[in-house]
């Protein structure tokens, strides 16, 4: 069966999550996505790719929701979070610790959130 879904900077990673990483299928609401791949049978996600070790990622661990989000919803690197917490741990202001490096092109919707 073909699907087809309007895709939109806003919510492309959510497109990612209740879809794709799905199986193409429909995940229960409110289910966190690796307990409702867990119950369905399907295998989680995994980091691929030779640009991997530039982002601090290994190939074959598995792709968290947070990540997605933060990746297709904000542009954001995979793991920001963890370097948040880091900046803020070695004693950088609140602003510039928020401010870690993009992996790319950042939604309409995180742009107008600064």
């Amino acid at each position: 069966m073909i699907s087809v879904a309007k895709v939109q900077m806003r919510n492309s990673w959510r497109y990612y999550v209740r879809g794709v990483a799905f199986g193409d299928g429909r995940r229960p609401a409110r289910q966190v996505l690796k307990t409702a791949q867990r119950k369905a049978g399907l295998p989680p996600g995994v980091w691929m790719g030779r640009g991997l070790p530039a982002l601090g990622l290994r190939a074959g661990l598995a792709v968290t929701q947070r990540q997605m989000e933060l990746v297709f919803g904000q542009g954001r690197h995979p793991d920001a979070d963890r370097i948040e917490r880091e900046l803020l741990d070695d004693g950088a202001d609140p602003a510039t610790a928020r401010r870690p490096p993009f992996s790319g092109s950042r939604s309409k919707r995180s742009r107008s959130a600064e």
